[in-house]
């Protein structure tokens, strides 16, 4: 689990960058070099999920809507894992009880 938050942590890092070039669309496109980023597991997974796309020549630009349906999955996600998580709580306390 340490290891997603970090992995979104580093995304979400990745993202503001590009969102401060203002580089979302194909003729805003940026190098990581000109973001002062540095590629690594995080830049790829968001490449990936084309969260980042390469019109070419190593630039890439920002993709907002993949980015918002990547959040919106990954709440989504969070949100079945603690409401199941919940479930087996209470199932949990009702078998303790019933003893």
């Amino acid at each position: 689990m340490v290891i997603t938050a970090v992995m979104a942590y580093r995304q979400r890092a990745i993202v503001r960058a590009f969102e401060q070039a203002a580089a979302t669309t194909v003729a805003t496109a940026h190098t990581a070099e000109q973001l002062g980023l540095k590629p690594g597991l995080a830049w790829h997974q968001l490449v990936g999920q084309a969260v980042l796309r390469c019109p070419g020549q190593a630039r890439y630009f920002l993709d907002l809507a993949n980015w918002q349906r990547l959040r919106q999955r990954r709440r989504r996600h969070a949100l079945a894992v603690v409401a199941g998580s919940l479930v087996v709580v209470a199932l949990i306390l009702l078998a303790t009880r019933a003893r």
